[in-house]
């Protein structure tokens, strides 16, 4: 009977992840929702990126000095969203889309002294 009994709760526990996995999939980009894409140049834009999220459509990427985010179009090569250095909450502000992207600098300065291993 204790033998019944665990495999069934194994059977429940891996449905609840397969099911799970299935809830983060993001749709297919179909034929049709591309279409419905608008048309982009690199002229018009400058670099062209994939829409955030589960988005299908290019989007013209964010240039210096643009509003960011973590829901927003990346950066353009070489530049990355920073929030305001003075915030009190960093995430808080990326995730609301009030960063702003600016060329990427190195997070810590290099020290010159010999890292522990």
């Amino acid at each position: 009977m204790l033998h019944v009994l665990l495999e069934l709760l194994l059977l429940v526990a891996f449905a609840d992840v397969t099911r799970s996995e299935l809830a983060f999939r993001c749709p297919s980009c179909s034929a049709e929702r591309q279409a419905a894409c608008p048309a982009l140049t690199a002229e018009s834009c400058g670099e062209i990126v994939r829409e955030p999220c589960c988005g299908c459509c290019p989007v013209c990427a964010r240039r210096v000095g643009e509003p960011c985010g973590v829901y927003t179009p990346r950066c353009t090569s070489g530049l990355r969203c920073y929030p305001e250095p003075d915030s009190e909450l960093p995430l808080e502000q990326l995730v609301r889309g009030l960063g702003r992207c600016a060329l990427k600098a190195d997070a810590e300065p290099s020290t010159g002294s010999a890292e522990l291993s």
